[in-house]
């Protein structure tokens, strides 16, 4: 691979990352279809970059969004033990499903969390007080830095939430997503968590399911380190400034620019995998 190629990947990369920090996403989200559609990169090769760059991505952006109090870890450790077992599964079924078929699925789930988040963006969460049942202490407050408004609630719906995360968690290992373009939406519509919330939470989670999905690939050697490197770098300078930014930029703009983004991306890749190919793609 020349200089010129790896400096593309690695500017796509911190685009990626800079998005991925903001919204919880991971970053792989963007990673997968960008280098498949635009790039030619094989579907396989982008997913296990992807996964050892989204494990980079959630290092980086956690530490911003941990200081920000957006993270909220006892909700986090408890949701990460289904999404790690379903990583490990998606992992094993991408190794041998068919490139048209992953691209189908990774459409349809592009497709349904953005308009899951246009249609209900303007869910907020349950206020809380701090009083009341609340047996797992799930509750968190955090200060909006856009607002300048302290922000309290309590995540419901901890069943739904934890089998939610269990399929986040196959739809990481299979696309190399890390899961937050499930987990985000599932937090914020579902489990009536804010927005910045679920982004700092997720972008905390992403990390650990990758680890499994990228494992699963090195063992197949399906990781091409002159595709990783570039990647990598690119993540770790993108992941900083996403997550810095995520505290300046109202959540009405993170939810549209979510929405807008992940609807061209997954449309793209519903018609990919119909063999019908978009003027700029490859």
């Amino acid at each position: 691979m020349d200089l010129s190629r790896s400096l593309e990947l690695g500017v796509v990369a911190a685009g990626a990352a800079i998005l991925g920090s903001m919204l919880g996403l991971g970053g792989g989200v963007f990673l997968v279809p960008i280098f498949t559609l635009f790039f030619a990169i094989d579907q396989k090769l982008a997913i296990g970059a992807s996964a050892v760059a989204v494990v980079t991505n959630s290092i980086v952006g956690s530490t911003v969004h941990l200081r920000s109090r957006f993270t909220n870890l006892r909700l986090a450790m408890l949701l990460q033990v289904t999404t790690a077992l379903g990583a490990s599964a998606g992992a094993i079924i991408a190794l041998w499903a068919r490139p048209n078929v992953i691209n189908a699925v990774f459409g349809a789930v592009l497709v349904y969390a953005s308009v899951s988040m246009l249609v209900r963006r303007r869910a907020s969460p349950i206020p809380w007080d701090g009083g009341g049942p609340n047996p797992l202490r799930l509750g968190a407050t955090y200060r909006d830095p856009a607002t300048s408004a302290m922000v309290a609630y309590r995540p419901e719906r901890v069943p739904v939430g934890l089998a939610v995360s269990g399929l986040a968690g196959v739809m990481s290992g299979m696309l190399g997503i890390g899961g937050g373009a499930i987990q985000v939406p599932a937090m914020n519509l579902l489990m009536r968590v804010p927005v910045k919330a679920a982004a700092g939470t997720s972008s905390f989670m992403v990390g650990f399911a990758s680890v499994a999905t990228a494992s699963v690939f090195y063992a197949r050697g399906e990781i091409d380190p002159a595709l990783v490197v570039p990647t990598v770098v690119g993540i770790f300078v993108g992941s900083q400034l996403g997550s810095r930014l995520t505290r300046r930029v109202p959540t009405e703009r993170l939810v549209v620019l979510f929405v807008l983004i992940l609807l061209y991306l997954g449309g793209s890749l519903l018609l990919r995998a119909a063999g019908i190919t978009l003027p700029g793609q490859r």
